[in-house]
């Protein structure tokens, strides 16, 4: 026991000289890592730990310093909270830093946009300025009203989540835009460039223009006269053309280094109607045209964008300095690819239509609303990317890594219960009338609560289940102590049933396994994601009171991680396993 209270008073005296005082909960924590078998004994040890902690709390700094050097205590320097972002180029230049993020509504948002989301977000909190939402909605073949409502909700948890995890408010964009509102002034600014001799329409078939292009050859449209082109220009909008007959391309240097430069296509005919606009529209601009002049009317002073659009920075300036708009940043970061999973959605479509993938929210999925399902806190994604920071090199990423921080975050709270994987039956003899166990909600927070599973002994007998993973280890004549309740030694083990004593022990330097009554436990169905491909179900059983948990909810499943209520349908629960 001495060394039981010298070891809380380690703890106690470090966790007061790093945080100022000592808190019972992180000293209660440290303890249980070093000596788990103390977890039987948690009440008393609570106890201890609260005096301990009164007394540390009443020293002055040079007493705790005096303590701290008897008992050897070692202090890590602490961590600076806030990692420093490199500063905006040019920030001064501005009087309000407005960024955006201008997600295209053709899916579901995936891992990747969640970067592409707090880049810009975050620059614009941290300078006090403005950060728009705009989505990019002209290319109407790919997209649909679902995925506007989709990428609002789904980005307005991720922002939420960010003013929460880096204090960071209003944890909201300051303005929503719907580009393709904007297509009829693009229309006139596009007629300004004709009128100028900055553009023209050609009528070459696709894979032409392709090859002119790689070899430098001037278009046989290039030199037409103005009127010429404001005539097949009214024609392309007025429906004279059909799709992939004629497209309106910007006058550059067909000889330009950078392929991206050369007369590239800034407007093309799609006869499809747009999600919003119907019908309204059959001519749209190409991405280097709508971006660059949305960003200018929008006042946006920061530009960020991944780095596989860099060759097209030159192509954006040109267009404004054309049109005689505003120039702004345009800032690069790199890519995001997760370690053995996909972000792409053409990918995911083919194995949601073929039944492999349920949809969009299944959480084998690297998309926001199947990461979600799975129980990754969207504070965990958060703190990720923010650590992670705007570099520019591309990187590639482990779920693992995102697991440690959800880790972080729902250790603290997350309600234990156990569960039993693949039940096999152990029946327990000499049992006196009653077994009770008192459960903490949760080890090293008391004021959680503790639920009390009774087990009333027929003739001498009780019946419980435990997991065929923990008989595969027992051996006969062994004693073991089932977690809370008592000790027992196994008397004989077959293939699906173990019997086993009852002995009326306190030792807890033996093996712990855990249990769920046979008379009453609640049915619980596990879904294991494993790849995009493949997942496992575990059967097993749970805790009674694991039949009150409400969708949605969070829970660690001791010795087995942690997972996330999926549905209740009859009293059986179904989980879906986040990690361990």
């Amino acid at each position: 026991m001495d060394d039981i209270i010298k070891l809380i008073k380690y703890h106690a005296i470090k966790n007061a000289l790093k945080y100022g005082k000592a808190k019972v909960g992180p000293v209660v924590s440290k303890i249980i890592a070093e000596r788990p078998e103390l977890k039987d004994q948690v009440k008393q040890l609570i106890e201890d730990v609260k005096r301990v902690v009164e007394e540390v709390n009443r020293l002055d700094k040079g007493s705790l310093e005096g303590l701290a050097e008897e008992l050897g205590v070692v202090l890590e320097e602490r961590r600076e909270e806030e990692r420093r972002w490199p500063p905006l180029p040019n920030a001064d230049a501005y009087e309000v830093i407005v960024t955006r993020m201008a997600p295209e509504p053709n899916g579901y948002p995936t891992l990747g946009h969640v970067k592409g989301l707090l880049v810009p977000f975050i620059y614009a909190r941290l300078y006090k300025g403005k950060f728009l939402l705009r989505f990019e909605d002209t290319n109407p073949r790919v997209e649909k009203l679902e995925y506007y409502d989709a990428i609002r909700q789904e980005l307005g948890i991720i922002l939420e989540a960010a003013e929460e995890e880096l204090g960071l408010s209003p944890g909201k964009w300051d303005k929503e835009i719907i580009e393709s509102n904007d297509i009829p002034k693009m229309y006139e600014y596009a007629k300004k460039l004709i009128e100028d001799g900055n553009a023209y329409v050609c009528t070459c078939p696709v894979l032409v223009v392709r090859k002119n292009r790689n070899l430098g050859i001037e278009c046989e449209h290039r030199d037409q006269s103005v009127d010429k082109n404001l005539e097949l220009w009214e024609m392309m909008l007025d429906g004279s053309f059909k799709e992939g007959e004629a497209h309106l391309r910007l006058k550059t240097d067909m000889r330009h280094p950078n392929r991206t430069m050369r007369d590239p296509g800034i407007f093309r005919i799609v006869e499809h109607p747009h999600p919003i606009h119907g019908d309204r529209f059959r001519v749209y601009p190409n991405y280097d045209f709508s971006i660059s002049v949305e960003d200018a009317l929008t006042g946006v002073t920061h530009a960020h964008r991944s780095k596989e659009f860099e060759p097209h920075v030159e192509v954006q300036r040109t267009i404004l300095r054309m049109l005689g708009l505003r120039q702004y940043e345009m800032i690069q970061f790199g890519r995001v690819t997760v370690e053995g999973i996909p972000l792409s959605k053409r990918y995911f479509r083919p194995l949601i239509a073929s039944g492999i993938l349920s949809g969009w929210d299944d959480p084998r999925l690297p998309t926001i609303r199947g990461i979600l399902r799975r129980g990754i806190s969207p504070r965990a994604l958060v703190r990720f990317f923010y650590d992670l920071g705007p570099s520019k090199a591309d990187v590639t990423i482990s779920m693992n890594a995102i697991f440690a921080e959800n880790r972080r975050i729902l250790d603290p709270v997350a309600p234990r219960f156990m569960f039993v994987p693949n039940p096999i039956k152990m029946i327990l003899m000499d049992v006196p009338d009653e077994l009770e166990a008192d459960i903490p909600v949760h080890p090293s927070r008391p004021e959680m609560g503790e639920r009390r599973i009774s087990l009333k002994s027929k003739d001498g007998k009780v019946e419980l289940y435990i997991s065929s993973q923990d008989l595969q280890e027992l051996k006969e004549g062994e004693e073991v102590r089932l977690w809370r309740l008592a000790n027992v030694r196994i008397r004989s083990i077959l293939a699906d049933e173990v019997t086993a004593r009852y002995v009326p022990s306190m030792k807890t330097d033996v093996r712990i396994i855990h249990w769920v009554p046979a008379e009453k436990f609640t049915p619980v169905k596990l879904f294991r994601p494993i790849s995009v491909y493949s997942y496992e179900v575990v059967g097993g059983y749970g805790e009674p009171n694991m039949g009150k948990l409400s969708v949605g909810e969070i829970v660690q499943l001791v010795r087995y991680g942690f997972a996330r209520v999926d549905s209740i349908k009859e009293g059986a629960v179904s989980l879906i396993f986040s990690h361990e």
